[in-house]
């Protein structure tokens, strides 16, 4: 988005003020991503992450940081440091994340590290199908952990929709869609795309949007289909030929 909201404007200077205080010279540059980059940003609801990357120097010590994060967690942020070096060595490994983190985000001070990034395909259909089968363990567990009581299944359905969101939005990106954001227009167009139950997937929506309460029984009966859905999901990404 062109600016942030201006409750957020205020939190980010003071942060972008400590960083320099900290850091001074050792500071590469400051970004905002993820849903506090994009219309979805809550006050005082939703996470602010901000990429914070120094330079080789400032990394080895982040001790200067301790100091202020009781300030920052009181007003939900969430600092991540890195280096531009370990960005450019890590999109092998880590490709959904910073593919998530480029869909959205809000450069505050120096370079633009993540506008350049490209993601070799092979790797991200790798990582998709990696955190598909192991979210998909998770999420068969957790059904069991439950055992079909109300809040747990309901917490269940919250925790992993939001895990899943960003690998939907990978896969969204196997197939050429790299411009949606929005995490409910991520859901339901890589259930167009693959094939599964949207209907299915916006009651999931309205659980977690607390806009459906279903009884016990129905909501067991809504996450056992999910887990169905996952698992063919998971076979088709280990297919994928690209």
């Amino acid at each position: 988005m062109s600016s942030l909201p201006e409750p957020l404007q205020k939190v980010t200077q003071e942060f972008q003020s400590d960083i320099g205080d900290l850091f001074g010279s050792h500071v590469i540059s400051l970004i905002v991503y993820g849903s506090a980059a994009t219309e979805e940003y809550a006050p005082k609801k939703s996470d602010v992450n901000i990429l914070v990357v120094l330079d080789e120097a400032g990394i080895q010590d982040l001790k200067p940081a301790q100091s202020k994060i009781s300030v920052w967690r009181k007003q939900s942020l969430q600092p991540l440091f890195l280096t531009e070096s370990y960005i450019e060595r890590s999109l092998d490994s880590f490709p959904i994340e910073f593919l998530n983190m480029k869909s959205a985000y809000h450069l505050l001070k120096g370079k633009d590290v993540l506008h350049a990034l490209e993601f070799d395909r092979r790797d991200l259909r790798l990582q998709c199908e990696r955190e598909l089968k192991g979210d998909l363990l998770h999420l068969r567990q957790g059904f069991i952990m439950t055992r079909g009581r109300k809040k747990e299944l309901t917490a269940l359905i919250n925790e992993s929709v939001v895990a899943f969101t960003a690998i939907f939005r990978a896969l969204l990106y196997l197939k050429g869609r790299s411009g949606v954001t929005n995490k409910e227009d991520v859901i339901l167009e890589t259930c167009r795309e693959f094939g599964m139950d949207a209907g299915l997937f916006s009651r999931l929506i309205s659980v977690r949007k607390s806009s459906e309460k279903p009884q016990p029984h129905e909501l067991q009966s809504l996450v056992d289909g999910y887990i169905r859905q996952i698992r063919s999901l998971s076979q088709l990404v280990d297919a994928m030929q690209l």
